[in-house]
């Protein structure tokens, strides 16, 4: 029989202490065990994954050094290497912590089913292009990508928690309506990502267009789903 740790005393243990859980490696553990957890870093650590953070997205990971590191944000080596062991280590920690709050966001988007099904499609169109068009996620995906060559395990990860989880609050929010469409679920949902996503993404990493704000998003989220709902809904 499996036992249940109620308290999240074992997640703690384990992020304390730098365990992995078994089976699990990298990025794909760190995630997990803050997950768990639902805990922050503590102040003096958060501090460091904030200088981090903005250090890998500068420098990348092959140009960064600890020492480099330290430098440039007045920290000291030795507040950096008490909360990680290695370069390797903080660079998974801050990955990490994009991921959760990435996936924390999705999240927030639970109560689409009430809504009908123009709006909840907004809602979601409208979240997905917040996150996916800021220059801090191009330049995180520019630094996920880069390690994903060396570390696939970083890739997949990101693609499970980011396209992946995108992926099911669309499924879900589209199995309420199967029978509107001729289209299986899944197929609908790659679909309205491609519609949605595709242009605007390829722009903004071409440098083609700016950040957009708040309002062109709507505009542009309420545009694909009326031409998604045009082309891919049975007519009433």
């Amino acid at each position: 029989m499996s036992s249940v740790d109620p308290s999240g005393k074992e997640a703690i243990r384990r992020r304390e202490t730098g365990e992995r859980p078994a089976g699990l490696s990298g990025v794909a553990s760190l995630v997990r065990v803050l997950d768990e957890s639902r805990l922050k870093p503590k102040a003096k650590e958060q501090e460091v994954l904030d200088v981090a953070t903005e250090y890998f997205l500068q420098h990348g990971y092959r140009g960064a050094s600890i020492n480099a590191m330290a430098r440039s944000s007045g920290i000291s080596k030795e507040s950096i290497y008490r909360y990680f062991s290695s370069k390797q280590q903080l660079f998974e920690a801050v990955i990490g912590r994009e991921l959760i709050e990435y996936r924390r966001n999705l999240h927030r988007l639970d109560t689409l089913r009430s809504m009908d099904l123009r709006a909840a499609l907004i809602t979601v169109a409208e979240a997905i292009l917040a996150i996916i068009t800021t220059d801090r996620t191009l330049a995180l995906r520019r630094l996920i990508f880069d390690e994903a060559t060396r570390s696939p395990e970083v890739g997949q990860h990101y693609y499970k928690i980011g396209a992946g989880q995108a992926y099911a609050v669309l499924e879900s929010v589209l199995e309420t309506h199967a029978h509107e469409s001729d289209f299986d679920i899944p197929t609908l949902a790659r679909h309205f990502a491609a519609m949605l996503c595709w242009r605007m993404t390829l722009e903004r990493q071409c440098s083609v267009r700016p950040q957009p704000a708040q309002a062109e998003i709507a505009d542009q989220s309420a545009a694909v789903v009326d031409d998604f709902m045009k082309a891919f809904l049975k007519r009433k």
